[in-house]
């Protein structure tokens, strides 16, 4: 029994000195830190329930998002024809000039400007003055061209053929290699007397009519 007692008092005496140090020293922190353990626990409070930092998802960008329409070989190319004096618009699709493609709606715009400066001799005949982009996408380019000389032509015999003159009577328009012998009487005589027709399509007609 004492020997029990022994062991009891071996186990219980280093238990109770270990609890007395231990309060002790919270006692002395305490004294000397006031609040410091009531800050850490916190603190440990704090970094328990803290929530995880939300990854935000940043933009991504293809790069086909950020490349420039231009034109193609399936792109249509519609020019819009306007004449300022009369006020006339016609419309027609034409092919794509090979320069044309492979263009940004910018460089269009820049060659377009340098087309002004330099027109085509077909155009200049027609009293060609301007010409703008109206619209633009890979699909489907449409310009105008602005004219300002007045139609109107003259039909005269050179040479036993007919030929075709601007409302000037200064630049020949046309050499239509109709000869005279094969007009009725009627149209000869108005021929020799200048003939006037007043649209090009009345010209056109003129031509379907008695071209060979």
């Amino acid at each position: 029994m004492k020997f029990v007692k022994r062991i009891s008092l071996f186990f219980i005496y280093p238990i109770t000195m270990f609890g007395l140090g231990f309060v002790s020293n919270m006692a002395i922190q305490e004294y000397f830190y006031p609040g410091q353990q009531e800050n850490r626990e916190l603190a440990d409070r704090e970094t328990q329930i803290q929530p995880a930092p939300v990854r935000t998802m940043e933009p991504v960008w293809e790069a086909g998002n950020l490349e420039e329409p231009i034109i193609t070989a399936d792109t249509r190319y519609v020019v819009m024809s306007y004449n300022t004096i009369s006020g006339e618009t016609t419309e027609s699709e034409e092919t794509t000039p090979d320069k044309y493609i492979g263009l940004t709606r910018q460089r269009l715009e820049e060659e377009l400007k340098e087309y002004v400066e330099s027109p085509s001799l077909a155009d200049q005949q027609k009293g060609f003055s301007h010409i703008e982009l109206l619209s633009f996408s890979p699909a489907r380019v449409v310009v105008r061209k602005s004219y300002e000389k007045e139609e109107g032509y003259f039909l005269l015999n050179e040479n036993h053929y007919v030929v075709v003159y601007d409302r000037t009577l200064t630049h020949m328009y046309m050499n239509t290699g109709i000869r005279m012998e094969a007009l009725p009487q009627s149209l000869q005589d108005e021929i020799m007397l200048m003939k006037y027709i007043e649209t090009e399509n009345e010209l056109y007609n003129f031509l379907e009519s008695y071209s060979s």
